[in-house]
């Protein structure tokens, strides 16, 4: 099953902000897919006081769509069958780990996941090329990193 994960600034609080500080791109990831027989775009979300799971078509969709574009650096991933055992800290991360199959205890913050996804050669989606109006560039160094 194919997921696209969504890493945004994030106006964090607490000691979270110290983790993600270094990285403003990267202070919160979510994931979204479409089921095709639905005609839905789903969006799962672990936010710092509560889950959203929501269901969007027609204008809602629109606006997903158009704040991954503009605001959000995407990675397409293929979600592997790889059952987590062990208890783990439930924040946006974890959460987004969990969906995907991801088992690495040390990726702790969105960059971190990012990486990893980057490592294993998934696809940035929703990019623009430097100087464009629209979407996010995103830097080689940054992608690579």
């Amino acid at each position: 099953m194919k997921w696209i994960i969504c890493f945004k600034k994030a106006n964090n609080i607490g000691t979270w902000r110290l983790f993600t500080a270094h990285r403003p791109d990267f202070g919160h990831v979510f994931a979204v897919r479409y089921d095709p027989e639905l005609d839905l775009w789903i969006r799962f979300e672990c936010a710092s006081q509560r889950f959203n799971f929501d269901l969007l078509s027609e204008e809602a969709a629109d606006y997903l769509a158009y704040d991954m574009v503009e605001n959000c650096i995407c990675v397409e991933v293929e979600a592997v069958d790889n059952s987590i055992y062990a208890p783990r800290w439930l924040y946006c991360v974890s959460f987004v780990k969990h969906i995907i199959g991801i088992r690495k205890p040390w990726v702790l913050t969105p960059y971190q996941l990012y990486c990893e996804l980057i490592k294993k050669e998934h696809r940035i989606i929703f990019t623009k090329a430097e100087g464009e109006d629209d979407g996010i560039y995103v830097n080689a160094q940054t992608a690579g990193a």
